[in-house]
């Protein structure tokens, strides 16, 4: 094939070296990699999503923030079309920086705020002209020319640049924060408010769930950012809802129940959102440890529990604040508004609809409609032992820019560490609340609807409302062409986020890429990224599964690959032997990634539908260094590092998912950013599987009751253990539930399922796969 491009040789032919075929490069952390966004002037392919590297920003946002699925643009609707492949642009605006990164600088331009284009609205960037002597300056996205500000006036130099020029970052860098002055607030900034709604069921109470969940709340209001501008309520509910009143000088909190759960309100005789005051956190810790023991196993309480009616009522309570609500839900809300039918029928045909994936009714959608316009946020931590209905849950999460944490089956010695993690995570990381976002293409270019955990009152609204956003959400931008665009210059992109700080300041984020327009189908192909492209893909399915049916999505995704790899075929490789298999460079893993998400828990035959339904929730909502792991996962060798008792700064590296590289008393760790599996092999040394998990040897490891937990010991191998994982969620920035796979538990098959290389009840191996997409290639040439 053409120079520089994998070759899959005699694809036809059944014979496909499964070495030569292409795997992602396994990262392991030699060395972080320096990434200018615009080398030399041009903008340059973005390093893996989920790889290690350093931004340095060189007028073009990071791709952390930015990551289009083209970083060469087609002049027309038409080029874009031949070449098979979607113009979008993922945007996660608060994006995590690594420490090595270019800082984000912040802007303040005083009282007359950020300059910007009068005609449309655009937001001053490295790439708009100053003419007339500085005078005037042209906008770079509708091309109006602007009379400078008399406060922004500068002098141009020889160069035709701003004499001033690398003093304002908003002229040389692609991402900057404004300060927003009064005009950009409807009200001052929202205090950082967050209700905590904890099921007290007897399910609740005999899981454990109640104690972990208050447990992690009491450690949680402790590290809560920002205390002076805290506002906090607890609230517990069993067939009732009990909401709690602090009461001045320590005495214990009032206790006020709600039972009308068919039209759920908030007791007024006593304020239930209070400040986070010292005494008010004594009281509030104080009565979260007594509330495993008020809600004792006896008491002859049923088992009916009001989830649904005490999140509605926990929203109704930040009615006035907006804020975040956290529920705790360990049981199957039965009764009241929003109580949930049992509808797990694990058996569903490849051409049944999938009514199972969407909200039972619309009554939990119209309470995130009711939501979202309070600004307030909903995050859910499904804490169960059964079927829990993540799909109408995550209706709520997902339309209020909230997080649905799922960790059923729920056992304490085995999530209690990741819920308080998960908990903490969420209070402390990057996030924006009451936030408004809009992205605004050049001339030729417009925005043709979002994608993303957001409520879109409206199809294709220009902007998209956010009551919260943090650092893992990303929201993707299908592009469209109003026009034809001119070969040789550059477009441009620019999404504007303003938002309120936790510490209560009103903000204007700006990410601004510049891209290089082409007018051949192999230069679309030279700038396509994997990542991003795998971003659409999986938004995709992530739209139209629920309501729809097996056959048609896993239909689609393949269609999807052959659509793109046979542009290329025609259009770049057109001379090449009929029996070779040929990839474009950029995107030779696309099958790859394909397969997995056919073989992941979305679309794989016999997944239950809580399970397929968390998958949605997630490539509903996160960026591509979130999801590109979950697609395909790392398996790290670990057992040489183990018997060393020491980990050192290298990771082991990454193989190949396949269970070929499997090694007779080899021990593995198989992880990617939200679940880690550590396979030991039944052969493997007793003293090691001891240090590991306390169990004298692997049959032993059998017969543990309930899951295993890790051994923490002195013990050498114990301690590298514990620093590999630590390594692995500060690199994820995720804990990562663990789970020690057993013989002939659902771990093991997790295991073996994830090695997607292999054929599997899961699907084709695949060096099939392959082959399955080379012939539709061809019967499509033909």
């Amino acid at each position: 094939g053409p120079p520089g491009m994998p070759n899959v040789p005699n694809a036809g032919q059944q014979r496909i070296d499964s070495a030569s075929i292409p795997r992602p490069v396994t990262v392991n952390d030699a060395g972080v990699v320096e990434f200018a966004t615009r080398g030399a002037g041009v903008p340059c392919n973005p390093p893996p999503a989920a790889s290690r590297y350093a931004v340095r920003d060189r007028g073009n946002a990071g791709p952390r923030y930015l990551r289009p699925t083209l970083s060469q643009i087609p002049f027309s609707t038409d080029l874009a079309s031949q070449s098979g492949q979607p113009v979008a642009l993922m945007v996660c605006p608060l994006a995590l920086p690594e420490p090595d990164d270019d800082a984000l600088p912040v802007v303040d331009m005083g009282d007359a705020g950020p300059v910007r284009c009068g005609r449309c609205k655009a937001y001053v960037n490295p790439f708009m002209r100053f003419m007339a002597s500085g005078k005037t300056f042209v906008c770079n996205f509708c091309g109006h020319t602007n009379a400078t500000p008399d406060a922004y006036f500068c002098h141009l130099g020889p160069d035709g640049q701003r004499r001033d020029v690398y003093e304002r970052p908003e002229l040389f860098r692609g991402s900057v924060e404004f300060a927003a002055t009064k005009e950009y607030m409807l009200r001052p900034p929202m205090p950082n408010a967050h209700f905590f709604v904890l099921e007290a069921t007897p399910g609740a109470v005999a899981s454990g769930a109640l104690a972990s969940a208050a447990a992690c709340v009491s450690k949680a209001l402790s590290a809560l950012p920002c205390p002076e501008r805290a506002l906090v309520g607890v609230a517990t509910f069993d067939a009732a809802v009990q909401f709690y009143g602090p009461r001045p000088g320590g005495a214990p909190p009032s206790m006020l129940v709600m039972s009308d759960v068919a039209e759920p309100f908030v007791p007024d005789s006593a304020p239930v959102v209070v400040p986070l005051t010292p005494d008010n956190l004594a009281a509030l810790q104080a009565l979260l440890e007594q509330v495993p023991k008020m809600f004792g196993p006896g008491g002859g309480r049923g088992n009916d529990s009001c989830g649904g009616a005490a999140v509605e009522a926990a929203v109704a309570a930040m009615e006035r604040t907006g804020g975040k609500v956290h529920a705790f839900v360990a049981t199957l809300p039965t009764v009241g508004v929003h109580a949930l039918k049992l509808r797990d029928a694990a058996g569903v045909g490849e051409k049944d609809k999938l009514t199972v994936l969407a909200g039972q009714d619309s009554s939990m959608k119209a309470l995130a409609q009711r939501a979202a316009d309070l600004q307030v946020c909903v995050d859910v931590s499904l804490m169960g032992q059964g079927y829990m209905d993540v799909a109408t849950w995550s209706e709520l999460t997902g339309s209020t820019g909230g997080t649905l944490y799922q960790y059923s089956p729920f056992a304490p010695a085995l999530d209690h560490d990741q819920v308080l993690n998960d908990l903490k995570w969420n209070l402390a990381r990057p996030q924006g609340l009451e936030a408004i976002m809009r992205v605004r293409c050049s001339s030729g270019l417009e925005v043709n609807g979002y994608q993303g955990a957001f409520f879109a009152a409206v199809a294709n609204a220009t902007d998209v409302y956010l009551p919260a956003i943090d650092c893992d959400k990303a929201v993707l931008t299908h592009v469209r062409y109003t026009d034809k665009l001119s070969p040789g210059a550059d477009c441009y992109m620019q999404a504007a986020l303003l938002y309120s700080t936790v510490d209560g300041q009103r903000r204007i984020r700006v990410h601004t890429i510049a891209l290089p327009v082409v007018d051949s189908v192999s230069a679309v192909f030279k700038g396509a990224d994997l990542d991003a492209q795998a971003l659409v893909l999986t938004r995709r399915i992530a739209a139209t599964l629920p309501n729809g049916t097996l056959a048609t999505v896993r239909e689609s995704v393949t269609s999807s690959i052959v659509t793109t790899l046979h542009a290329y075929r025609k259009h770049c490789a057109a001379q090449s032997s009929a029996v070779q298999l040929i990839l474009p460079e950029a995107l030779k893993l696309l099958p790859l990634y394909a397969l997995s998400m056919l073989k992941g828990p979305a679309l794989r035959d016999g997944a239950r539908p809580d399970e397929r339904s968390a998958w949605v929730a997630s490539a509903h909502a996160l960026a591509c260094a979130r999801v590109s792991p979950l697609l395909y996962a790392r398996l790290l060798s670990i057992r040489a590092p183990l018997e060393a008792g020491v980990v050192g700064d290298v990771m082991p590296e990454g193989l190949p998912l396949s269970s070929e590289k499997l090694e007779q008393g080899g021990v593995y760790l198989l992880e990617n950013g939200a679940v880690a599996l550590l396979h030991i092999d039944r052969s493997a040394p007793s003293q090691l599987v001891e240090a590991l998990t306390g169990a004298p040897s692997h049959d032993d490891l059998q017969k543990v009751p309930g899951g295993v937990v890790l051994a923490r010991s002195d013990a050498p191998a114990s301690r590298a253990l514990q620093d590999l994982l630590v390594k692995v969620r500060i690199h994820r920035s995720s804990f990562g539930r663990l789970r020690v796979t057993r013989k002939g538990d659902p771990h093991e098959a997790a295991f073996f399922t994830a090695l997607v290389e292999d054929r599997s009840a899961a699907g084709m191996s695949y060096v099939e796969y392959l082959c399955q997409v080379h012939r539709l290639i061809q019967i499509k040439m033909n």
